[in-house]
Formats: structure tokens, C-alpha cells, sequence
């Protein structure tokens, strides 16, 4: 599953979720959905696909994948600006700042899974959060991740940091993120 995929599908459950604000930030670096002029992961058709409309087209200049979809009161805002986590919406006033990751769905020879989600994490203790904020590092709903994800939430300095893992799949269902 490509990081763009489980970056707006997890966008997307975090709206859906009674409490939740109106809008989500959605920050996708462009070489994560193209290779060269190969289009790896297309935004647009994958939005339209899962019942969002975009609304509102990048500004002159900006990446043609850019730009604000919405579907019924939610929006779901497409940038490119580094930094600030994955994905940054609200709940209950509460802000969620996300480190999202890519990961193959189906195991496969090495540890690609380890290294993948311990740079989510790592990534993760690195933003700028309030005291009120919650922190989550997001990968695909697969076996490998489920394994490491179950395990990790117990360990002691991830607890402390507070840093919450969820597993996002393909249809949509998150779960390790209880709100």
C-alpha cells in the first residue's frame, strides 16, 4: 500500500468520526506518488473513487495532484509542504498530528516492515505538539505490521511518549487509534 494511500484513507476515517473537525491537512510529497513521469499513485482518481470531489484546484504552478476535496461537510485538504506531519486534523478539539508510512501488505523476504515503521515513530517524536495533541504513527493494516504494531504499543518509551499506532487498511478501517 503506497504512503499517499494510507495517508488519505486515514484522513479520510479521522472525518468520519463523530467529534471530528471539518477539515484535514493532508501533506503528500509528490516523489511518493510519481516516478519520474511515471504516475505511481493518482490522487484524483483515487478521491473520486472512495466518494470525494475536488473542489478546489491548486493554484497556478502548484503540483496538479494539490488542491481541496470534499465530500458532504468534510474536506480534506492535498498540499506538499514538509514538516508538519502526514496528516493534521481535529477531534473533540483535540489536534491528531500523523506520521504515515507505505508498507507491502503481504509479507515478504527482510524487514522491510521494522525499518518502515520505526522511522514513522521516529519521525513522530520529532514534530512540534501541544500538551493536548495527539501523536500517531499510521502504516498498513498487514500481518508483519500487526505483529510489530501489537508489541511496540507496550514498549516503555513509546508508551511515554505517548505515540499512538495505528494500522490503516485497504478498506478504510483504522484500528490502534482509539479517540
Amino acid at each position: 500500500m503506497s504512503e499517499a494511500e494510507v495517508v488519505l484513507r486515514l484522513a479520510a476515517f479521522i472525518l468520519s468520526l463523530t467529534g471530528s473537525g471539518a477539515m484535514a491537512s493532508v501533506a503528500i510529497n509528490g516523489a511518493r506518488i510519481k516516478a519520474g513521469d511515471l504516475l505511481v499513485f493518482d490522487i484524483g482518481r483515487f478521491m473520486a473513487g472512495t466518494g470525494w470531489e475536488q473542489t478546489k484546484k491548486p493554484q497556478v504552478g502548484r503540483n496538479a495532484w494539490t488542491g481541496t476535496y470534499s465530500r458532504g461537510d468534510k474536506t480534506i485538504r492535498v498540499h506538499s509542504r514538509p514538516g508538519e506531519g502526514n496528516v493534521v486534523a481535529t477531534i473533540d478539539n483535540r489536534r491528531i498530528v500523523a506520521q504515515c508510512t507505505k508498507g507491502p501488505l503481504a509479507r515478504k523476504p527482510g524487514r522491510a516492515e521494522h525499518s518502515l515503521l520505526t522511522t514513522a515513530l521516529g519521525e513522530a517524536l520529532l514534530f512540534d505538539i501541544g500538551g493536548d495533541d495527539i501523536v500517531v504513527a499510521a502504516v498498513p493494516d498487514a500481518p508483519v505490521f500487526r505483529m510489530l504494531a501489537e508489541t511496540w504499543r507496550r514498549r516503555p518509551l513509546v508508551r511515554r511518549a505517548g505515540i499512538r499506532i495505528a494500522l490503516v487498511a485497504r478498506d478504510g478501517a483504522v484500528s490502534g487509534l482509539a479517540l
